[in-house]
């Protein structure tokens, strides 16, 4: 994973929330760097790694805005559109935040390009056999894509979880980018992978999207796995001067954030809060739910 210059409006971050405990200190000034709505949401979760992963993702937000706009911490604002999806009141940028597994990422644009980001673990959660749940989903992918993820007979059961997921994180972070998220029905969403498999560290820039069957050759794609058991996919609308990879568009790898780079530059907009915190420490980790990862169904 790279670095890149706070100072850029383009940026790729991930935060491995699992490796995050956080003390009441931590928690105590991070949960004062946000703004009360935010607040009262992360509040209601009922799982403490929902919380920290919601918490998460509103500082890499407002660390974004403010890095790449030169806003003041404290006086960035989001707002919620229709969708519910957050935004700012700034012509400068845009941006998008995802969490599912042991990671948050955010990926930033130049204002003029729109952006989506996705990021999914390889894990399968149901108790159907993986034959009636790729059944009771059959209409969210393409006949194309649905002979792609389960691939030639013989195809391991683990293949299969990890190409339905890629899928699935690339349609998202298309639907994601336009903002209109899954209420669009999936299978309109078409994606043409052009490259067998994902590696940790490489990004591949080729996959392009078809919407009722019309190629979008203004859709540029980022895929890459953050480790074996998690995949991201970034969909960005390329600008008319950013015509094709390789012909002013660079591709960027994701830069992980640890807490203290996570923090650095933020200044609380409210007063600490123990009783929150306290609340906040109560909470059960995670949902126990049994699940399968991609990895156990070989």
């Amino acid at each position: 994973m790279s670095t890149c210059a706070a100072s850029q409006k383009r940026a790729r971050w991930v935060f491995n929330i699992s490796t995050w405990q956080p003390t009441e200190s931590q928690f105590l000034l991070a949960s004062a760097c946000i703004q009360e709505e935010e607040k009262v949401r992360i509040g209601k979760f009922v799982f403490r790694s929902d919380a920290k992963a919601s918490l998460v993702g509103r500082l890499l937000m407002r660390k974004y805005v403010s890095s790449a706009t030169g806003i003041p911490y404290s006086e960035v604002n989001f707002l919620r559109d229709e969708m519910g999806k957050p935004y700012v009141l700034n012509p400068l940028v845009n941006f998008n935040v995802s969490h599912h597994g042991d990671y948050v990422v955010l990926a930033g644009e130049l204002a003029s390009n729109k952006v989506g980001v996705d990021v999914m673990k390889f894990e399968y959660k149901t108790g159907k056999e993986l034959k009636e749940f790729f059944s009771t989903m059959s209409r969210q992918f393409t006949p194309q894509e649905w002979g792609h993820i389960r691939g030639p007979i013989g195809t391991p059961a683990s293949k299969q979880v990890v190409m339905f997921y890629r899928y699935w994180c690339l349609k998202e972070s298309y639907l994601k980018a336009v903002g209109t998220g899954i209420s669009v029905d999936l299978n309109r969403v078409a994606m043409m992978i052009q490259e067998q498999d994902l590696r940790v560290g490489t990004i591949v820039p080729n996959t392009q999207v078809c919407f009722d069957d019309k190629l979008l050759p203004s859709w540029h794609f980022e895929e890459t796995l953050l480790d074996e058991d998690h995949c991201v996919a970034v969909a960005v609308s390329k600008s008319s001067d950013e015509d094709d990879v390789g012909h002013g568009w660079v591709s960027q790898t994701f830069q992980s954030l640890d807490i203290n780079q996570l923090m650095e530059g933020s200044s609380p907009l409210l007063e600490s809060d123990s009783c929150y915190t306290r609340e906040f420490f109560k909470k059960c980790e995670k949902n126990t739910k049994p699940c399968t990862s991609a990895s156990s169904l070989l």
